[in-house]
């Protein structure tokens, strides 16, 4: 998780929370000061399989989105 989070803090945001799994990625939402997630533009989430951690495509994100309604 810590990795996560530095992920996230260097991506411009505070922290993460963990979603779900999704297609065999752990799936985080990031966060800002506030604990809230914040949305402007395209809600992005982080993804992490095994040591690769990274933001989500746009593709990855409306796919996820519609599967997650």
């Amino acid at each position: 998780m810590d990795e996560v989070i530095a992920f996230a803090r260097n991506e411009g945001y505070n922290s993460a929370v963990y979603v779900c799994k999704w297609r065999g990625y752990d799936v985080y939402k990031p966060t800002f000061n506030n604990g809230l997630i914040n949305i402007v533009g395209i809600p992005v989430k982080i993804l992490v399989r095994d040591n690769e951690i990274r933001m989500s495509t746009e593709k990855e994100t409306f796919e996820y989105l519609d599967e997650h309604k």
